[in-house]
């Protein structure tokens, strides 16, 4: 899966990070701000919800839409 900047993704999941706001998540629409790496190895993506709120997630736990 190739997400870049600007794509629509969605959230089609949670590692477990304890906060529910987080979890309520999964499911909802949002655009990518920008990448990360993360856990030293891994790649996150920084993502706009339409509430203008921001998060990051793990590329695992998007979907390219």
């Amino acid at each position: 899966m190739v997400i870049k900047v600007g794509d629509k993704v969605r959230v089609r999941s949670v590692r477990d990070r304890g906060q529910e706001s987080i979890s309520a998540l999964v499911g909802k629409e949002a655009v990518v701000l920008a990448r990360r790496v993360v856990d030293g190895s891994g790649i996150g993506y920084i993502l706009e919800f339409p509430d203008r709120s921001r998060h990051w997630f793990f590329e695992s736990e998007l979907e390219a839409l």
